[in-house]
């Protein structure tokens, strides 16, 4: 019996708010005869305009990177390295 080759990312948990991105139209990441850029990338400004991509990216910025935290008195979140810059 052969074996099934495993993907790299076969184990990985997706999380059901990413599903949105399935419904993308075709759109450009790189806009044809310009540089790179991602501000005018029409991909990047569609996936950020759907709730559940803004939902995804909150929770992993305060939940598991920890790159955020609370302060309870002031009710705001501030970046863990920020500086007063």
């Amino acid at each position: 019996m052969a074996r099934k080759k495993r993907r790299a990312n076969d184990n990985v948990k997706i999380s059901k708010l990413l599903y949105v991105a399935k419904k993308m139209p075709p759109l450009y990441h790189k806009l044809p005869g310009k540089e790179y850029d991602v501000k005018k990338s029409e991909m990047v400004k569609w996936l950020i305009q759907q709730p559940e991509i803004l939902e995804y990216i909150s929770d992993r910025i305060r939940g598991n990177y920890q790159f955020v935290t609370y302060d309870k008195e002031t009710g705001k979140w501030q970046g863990v390295d920020y500086n007063g810059d």
